[in-house]
């Protein structure tokens, strides 16, 4: 600021400063498309108040620019003339089609791409195809959103989001425009683009009102600027004699130049005083221009309708599915199925139609599922990179050999008593290979943190369903950890979801089997997924953990427990527990089935932009 004002003063020494161009005068409708009569607001009844007494008129075509301190009931006003709050006294007016930029811009993004958030915003009105696509090409240009149209609105840097939003508002058509702190997190020259779009919708006597701290950019377009003091409007004048009849709350420009320029108030004042010429005013972008095209399928864009056959197989075999379970459960007497004398013919009958059941899963699935038509969502790992890591082997016989080997003495030489001591080893020995992940380099805490997310997830979900035995999420979100994040992550997550959600449900001699378990279907689900054997769409994803709830899960646990209360294995104990036990593995994969087909998809595209945005744990 000394520099400046030495620098000016110097020359004017040798060069005559000129007079200010006269400041703008503006003329405006004469019904007010603003008025506020004495707002008062708090946002609970035994708080101060933050909006006191406010009143306020914006005419169409005018430019009021609020200034004022942090928390002094700026943005809470903008809530109060919008409707989005409502004051319990006094009188809001408004006339015409509002339209509210929020200070934090995620607050209007609600698709997966920036495109389909643009689309999204015009559906159900009054506008061609055609229309759409004309209107939506002006907005993306007019805010240079070409190259993020196929992003996701979240990946966006803080200035991209606030063109994003200012591209959605702006579809809309508003009457009156209200902005909260639009300027904030944008580069200098789109300032400039931003001023000419406002100086537009001016033209076109759309009523401006914006909250902003950026008080070089409203004295230099702003009408009319009121300053904000405790809840309320104490103070207001055109820009320059709003920022130079003030010593403290000023531009930068006024405090070079008042002692030679008193009455100039931004950079351009002083250049034009000094002889100086401004550069041009950027050009706004034609409307006719054309909008990209996608890089991928968007929301114009529909999966085919399912055929009629495969419409009526999925009616067919989802109804004898539905029928067969519900038969499975009506049996609640075991003594049915089993005697002192092995199966019954019962039994026989019941293993038959539990093949059956399964066969129309299988066939199910196959009715109803889709190929994934967002081409950015990876279904296969490229046959490039399928060959296995020396640490994913390294796991591999570590999970197979050493922990049931663990197990194996934990109940032939430790009695099966020392479950807390067995809990703690296997706990230990799935952390092993985890950690090989971080070879030669130190662990972020993001990438601890996913990890420690998606078991809490886990845990809650388990949590939640109690009074349903055996259908829980937890096998779900360990096969999501698996393919999103390995084998590894994937067996430490099921590991350690099945060991803390147990202090809840209780720990038993069952808690190294079910750890075990549960991790094993996570790792085979990241090992398939790495080798290409198994696929990332709803149909591979459900069919896999239909399978692993009924073969994996249930083929260990069954055995263990009939060790751990008979003591011993043969035949027909093992025949015995698996068949009392397989309605309720049909139940986990029922569960299994249902949260991967509406939560696998979503969930994994998320975990992919959290891999690729923070640089974590690639697959």
């Amino acid at each position: 600021m000394r520099e400046g004002r030495d620098w000016l003063t110097g020359f004017a020494d040798g060069h005559p400063l000129g007079e200010l161009p006269a400041e703008s005068r503006h003329v405006y409708p004469d019904e007010p498309a603003i008025t506020a009569e004495g707002l008062w607001f708090k946002y609970e009844k035994e708080l101060p108040d933050v909006v006191k007494g406010l009143s306020l008129t914006v005419r169409r075509g005018e430019f009021l620019a609020l200034l004022g301190g942090n928390g002094t009931g700026k943005t809470t006003s903008l809530k109060l003339l919008s409707g989005l709050q409502k004051p319990y006294r006094g009188e809001v007016k408004l006339v015409g089609r509002v339209g509210v930029l929020p200070q934090n811009p995620q607050a209007l993004f609600v698709k997966k791409s920036v495109r389909e958030d643009l689309i999204e915003i015009l559906k159900g009105r009054a506008f061609s195809r055609k229309a759409q696509e004309e209107r939506i090409a002006w907005a993306v240009r007019l805010c240079r959103l070409e190259e993020l149209l196929d992003r996701h609105p979240y990946d966006l840097s803080g200035g991209e989001q606030q063109r994003a939003a200012l591209a959605k508002v702006l579809l809309l058509g508003p009457e009156i425009l209200l902005l909260d702190e639009p300027t904030k997190g944008l580069d200098a020259e789109f300032k400039q683009t931003f001023a000419e779009i406002l100086q537009t919708l001016l033209r076109q006597e759309v009523a401006l009102l914006m909250v902003s701290h950026d008080i070089e950019f409203c004295a230099r377009y702003a009408h009319r600027c009121a300053l904000f003091f405790d809840g309320s409007i104490v103070t207001e004048a055109p820009p320059r004699a709003f920022f130079s009849g003030n010593s403290f709350y000023t531009t930068s420009a006024n405090r070079m130049a008042r002692g030679l320029l008193p009455e100039a108030v931004t950079a351009e004042d002083v250049i034009l005083a000094c002889g100086g010429t401004l550069p041009p005013v950027p050009e706004l972008p034609d409307r006719r221009e054309p909008l990209p095209e996608p890089e991928e399928a968007g929301a114009y864009s529909k999966p085919k309708p399912l055929t009629w056959w495969r419409k009526l197989g999925a009616a067919l075999t989802g109804a004898m599915a539905f029928l067969l379970f519900l038969s499975f459960m009506n049996i609640t007497d075991l003594t049915k199925l089993i005697t002192a004398g092995g199966m019954t013919e019962l039994a026989n009958h019941q293993m038959f139609l539990y093949a059956l059941f399964i066969l129309s899963l299988f066939l199910f699935a196959a009715c109803i599922t889709r190929r994934s038509h967002r081409k950015d969502y990876v279904l296969q790992v490229p046959r490039a990179k399928r060959k296995l890591a020396k640490r994913t082997i390294v796991a591999a016989v570590l999970i197979l050999l050493l922990i049931p080997l663990t197990l194996y003495i934990g109940v032939f030489y430790l009695g099966n008593k020392k479950y807390y001591f067995i809990s703690l080893m296997v706990l230990l020995e799935c952390m092993l290979p985890f950690f090989l992940i971080f070879e030669g380099r130190k662990p972020q805490a993001r990438e601890l943190v996913i990890i420690a997310v998606l078991c809490a997830i886990g845990i809650a979900g388990r949590a939640a369903f109690f009074m349903l035995p055996q259908f829980k999420p937890v096998m779900a979100l360990t096969i999501i950890a698996g393919v999103a994040f390995g084998g590894e992550t994937g067996f430490l997550v099921g590991a350690m979801t099945m060991l803390a959600s147990n202090v809840l449900f209780g720990q038993g001699p069952l808690t190294p089997w079910q750890m075990f378990a549960m991790g094993i279907i996570g790792f085979l689900a990241g090992l398939l997924f790495r080798k290409g054997l198994l696929r990332r769409n709803r149909g591979a994803l459900c069919v896999f953990g239909a399978l692993a709830a009924i073969l994996i899960y249930g083929g260990i646990m069954n055995p263990a427990s009939a060790l751990t209360w008979v003591g011993e294995l043969n035949e027909k104990v093992l025949l015995t527990y698996y068949i009392s036990g397989l309605p309720f593995d049909c139940i986990q994969a029922a569960a299994t089935w249902i949260f991967l087909w509406f939560g696998a998809e979503p969930m994994l595209e998320k975990l992919d932009r959290i891999k690729v945005k923070y640089g974590m744990v690639e697959v």
